[in-house]
């Protein structure tokens, strides 16, 4: 009889492990399954994000291309073009919010084409010394070019520490590679490393992409002052404000430029005409896309593309509806030439 009761009791016991070896395992499958569909349906939730942000970019071209159709040139974003989404006449077709925002990237100073001559007469503008303007300018120029000849006031390879960056022989690829440059690490950023009111009024004057003629209908202040200086010419107040058609003669309310010679009857003043347009020649587009909790940020530069036949209408409409479309300007007058992106 106890024998019985025995081998009950340790039948039951086994069962009962059996049952809770499987709960464990099944709590285990639980987890795991989790594990691997949560970030499998963040990746499908990001694409839809992407997606959606590439439609707001094909439609932000669209639209663009309308005004250079209608406008014959972007001229300015007084054209109308800068914010696109404003008025809500464009829907993405996954229901997401779009904001998106277009500014003129030539309305800048193209750091990449800029001489050693042309950085040492910004920099005086700016407050350096006569001196420290030709030794910032040249190590500047040295840590771009393609060679380790070391330019008269400059620096290269070997007159930097073997725990310091070195010269990459290549362009800049962000503004914060001034902080390793000799010399231009102490006129840019405090005892701290702290970027000072030097570095930040660089930033905004110069442009690292690449372009080869500043929009005079863009332009700000500064950049028109370090435009005319450059050229040996002095700067009037009164160029600004004839560029916003603030005086001289405008004519149904289109207060752009479409010319430069219309730019020196308006203002009075002989202006440089070398470097300077009065289209665009970047455009830099930024699209922030949300829903619910998730965000995809995406930013494109688009360029007027002379060479892109004019017949197709507004850049592929239909194409640019598609949501698994790739950003297109086929049969349109404008491109995209470089993209970055970041979702969240």
């Amino acid at each position: 009889m106890n024998s019985l009761r025995r081998r009950r009791s340790n039948a039951l016991a086994f069962v009962l492990g059996l049952v809770f070896m499987a709960s464990v395992l099944s709590v285990y499958l639980v987890e795991y399954s989790m594990a691997e569909l949560k970030p499998r349906a963040s990746a499908t939730y990001e694409r839809t994000l992407r997606t959606d942000a590439l439609s707001a970019l094909n439609a932000s071209i669209a639209v663009l291309q309308e005004y250079l159709e209608i406008d014959k040139g972007l001229y300015s974003e007084a054209q109308g073009w800068g914010a696109p989404f404003a008025d809500g006449r464009i829907k993405l077709p996954n229901g997401s919010e779009a904001v998106v925002k277009i500014t003129d990237e030539s309305g800048k100073l193209p750091l990449r084409i800029k001489t050693a001559a042309d950085l040492a007469k910004i920099f005086e503008e700016m407050g350096a010394s006569s001196i420290d303007s030709q030794k910032i300018a040249a190590c500047i120029i040295d840590w771009c070019d393609a060679d380790d000849a070391k330019s008269l006031d400059g620096a290269e390879y070997d007159d930097y520490d073997y725990d310091e960056a070195f010269p990459p022989n290549r362009f800049f690829e962000s503004f914060t590679e001034l902080k390793f440059i000799k010399e231009a690490r102490d006129f840019f950023f405090d005892q701290n490393g702290e970027p000072n009111n030097y570095y930040k009024t660089f930033t905004q004057i110069f442009s690292l992409e690449k372009f080869t003629k500043t929009n005079y209908n863009s332009a700000s202040p500064e950049v028109l002052r370090l435009v005319m200086e450059t050229d040996d010419r002095r700067y009037n107040e009164t160029l600004y404000d004839a560029i916003q058609g603030r005086t001289g003669s405008v004519s149904n309310g289109k207060v752009w430029l479409e010319s430069i010679s219309e730019l020196e009857s308006r203002s009075g003043i002989s202006v440089p005409t070398a470097n300077m347009v009065v289209k665009a020649e970047l455009l830099k587009i930024e699209i922030t896309v949300k829903r619910g909790a998730g965000e995809y940020f995406l930013c494109a530069y688009v360029t007027p593309d002379t060479t892109a036949s004019a017949s197709g209408g507004v850049a592929n409409r239909e194409q640019n509806n598609n949501a698994n479309s790739q950003p297109s300007t086929s049969g349109a007058k404008l491109k995209v030439s470089k993209l970055k992106e970041r979702g969240a």
